[in-house]
């Protein structure tokens, strides 16, 4: 196995194509974040992108660093790990932690603690599911009605994409630009109920593989004392709808811990598919 570092975005989605293909949807975030910084809207402090091929130079793997973010790991073969972290160590030793399939993420750091020879510990910081749209099923009617979001709901936005991180414990770095890409690109969308939006359903950009496009649903916000009414799911539907018709596959995460989050995209035909780790590397 063979690690190589590429030089940008674009080149890691050009080299990565035929492997994200084979593994659409557990690459998606990388295909998103790419996309994003090689379309001129994602920025970051340091940018790393690796791919990892057989002796027959074909990819078998990938792997994306954009600080102050953990590095991400795709599905990759067991024999690929001690070079992975041989090359991370090279490049990047002093990675905050790692997002992965709990497989892959736990022996990584294992191996990077021994390597490294540093004090530290691993934390596991959240469990995330990965569901993916099968059959999409219509909920039961909620009142109201959905509208693309506009730059007049910047600010309502901004504090609930706060929210829902003070929700789930994700990640804050660059979360305004976020809102306001999403919003100029009308990725976000509103439900209304009695005049007033109540919840608000967000997507990621379109990642382009040769074998189709995928999407990833998210975030998914339901202001506080509007909960348990039906609009999360309501909503979610009918942006899974238009994706749908778009020709998109579909995809999302949920805290495995939320059993409520768990139950509405089951119910609207989601199905898991596995589960990740978001992992902290800290001092002893």
């Amino acid at each position: 196995m063979k690690v190589i570092l590429v030089p940008d975005a674009s080149t890691f989605l050009t080299r990565s194509a035929s492997f994200r293909s084979l593994q659409p949807y557990l690459t998606n975030v990388m295909g998103s974040v790419a996309t994003s910084v090689a379309s001129g809207h994602g920025t970051y402090e340091t940018m790393s992108w690796w791919i990892i091929e057989d002796d027959e130079r074909n990819v078998r793997g990938m792997m994306m660093r954009t600080a102050p973010h953990k590095l991400v790991l795709s599905p990759m073969p067991n024999e690929a790990l001690v070079p992975v972290v041989d090359a991370v160590l090279e490049r990047d030793p002093e990675i905050p932690g790692v997002s992965g399939s709990r497989d892959l993420a736990q022996p990584f750091l294992t191996r990077f603690i021994q390597v490294s020879g540093r004090a530290l510990r691993v934390e596991v910081e959240r469990a995330i599911l990965v569901y993916v749209l099968g059959t999409l099923v219509d909920p039961a009617p909620s009142s109201g009605y959905w509208r693309t979001g506009e730059q007049d709901d910047f600010e309502l936005l901004l504090g609930w994409w706060n929210g829902f991180a003070d929700d789930t414990g994700v990640e804050r770095h660059g979360l305004e630009e976020s809102v306001r890409t999403a919003l100029s690109n009308g990725r976000i969308y509103l439900w209304i109920d009695a005049n007033r939006p109540v919840c608000a359903v967000a997507h990621s950009l379109v990642v382009a593989t040769p074998s189709g496009s995928v999407v990833r649903i998210g975030p998914v916000y339901t202001r506080p004392g509007e909960r348990r009414r039906g609009y999360a799911g309501q909503l979610t539907a009918a942006v899974s709808s238009r994706l749908l018709q778009r020709g998109h596959g579909l995809m999302l995460f949920t805290d495995v811990a939320n059993k409520t989050s768990n139950g509405v995209y089951t119910r609207l035909g989601y199905q898991k598919v596995d589960e990740l780790v978001e992992c902290a590397l800290l001092p002893v």
